[in-house]
């Protein structure tokens, strides 16, 4: 698999953003205030360090601003970034963001009314010489404070527990219910053989529900899986629901019975 089809990290948090950013915009104005490249030395001003550190800020900025955008896509594409996404997004980035520093520079530092002529040169040379400098600290950034979120099949779910190591992969319609103990849940679930099985991890109910919003809550300490219910006995004041497989039954509240009942239906 090329670099361009591979799934990538993904900076979605906008915290860890803001943070790439700052970093982002404090190297760039280091660079341009210490090193003073493409003639800056010859820039001459009271303010001079304020002045070229608002390259830096501007740069900061839009790199936020733009990541508001990024996640919209981000979004549409199910969560799955690949390299050919990443080398899209920073080739807009910085043309986005050169546009930007362009425009401050032409119009406010050296009080130049605006030219598409002279935005593309200064897209062509200055923002262009610039981007082996920045790219790659911002490639770097995004994927060190970045996630890659790797797709359940529609047919699957996963359950995370608290403690490492408590991830459980099952097919759907293998689960049978999820059961409240204190600080603990039992999960129920059937084998290749159709044999009911159960491992406990650490975590709440509700946690767990948000894991997986398929599941119906039948009880207080109760969560269930519709597919493999096999009916449900008793009124509403002890009800119980048994399953197509196995022999166990778990209590169906009277706060939930008619919610169950019907998304039985």
């Amino acid at each position: 698999m090329t670099f361009l089809q591979k799934q990538i990290h993904f900076t979605a948090s906008i915290q860890r953003k803001v943070l790439v950013g700052l970093i982002l915009g404090v190297f760039l104005s280091f660079v341009i205030i210490v090193l003073q490249p493409f003639d800056t030395d010859q820039f001459h001003s009271n303010h001079k360090i304020l002045v070229l550190s608002i390259f830096g800020i501007l740069f900061c900025l839009v790199f936020i601003t733009y990541s508001i955008f990024e996640n919209l896509w981000y979004s549409r594409v199910h969560k799955v970034w690949r390299g050919y996404h990443e080398l899209i997004s920073i080739v807009l980035f910085f043309t986005f963001v050169g546009s930007v520093i362009f425009l401050y520079n032409s119009l406010m530092i050296n009080q130049q009314s605006y030219s598409v002529k002279n935005h593309l040169l200064y897209l062509r040379t200055i923002v262009l010489a610039m981007v082996p400098v920045l790219a790659p600290l911002t490639i770097y950034l995004r994927q060190k404070f970045g996630e890659r979120i790797i797709p359940v099949p529609p047919h699957s779910m996963v359950l995370i527990g608290e403690n490492k190591n408590e991830i459980l992969n099952l097919e759907k319609e293998s689960l049978l219910f999820i059961k409240a103990v204190e600080n603990y849940v039992e999960i129920c679930f059937l084998d290749e053989n159709k044999k009911p099985l159960s491992v406990t991890f650490r975590q709440t109910l509700s946690n767990l529900h948000h894991q997986n919003p398929f599941l119906i809550r039948c009880h207080r300490s109760y969560l269930v899986n519709r597919s493999t219910v096999k009916e449900i006995s008793g009124n509403s004041q002890s009800a119980k629901i048994s399953f197509i497989y196995g022999e166990e039954k778990i209590p169906l509240s009277k706060t939930y019975y008619k919610e169950v009942k019907a998304s039985l239906l």
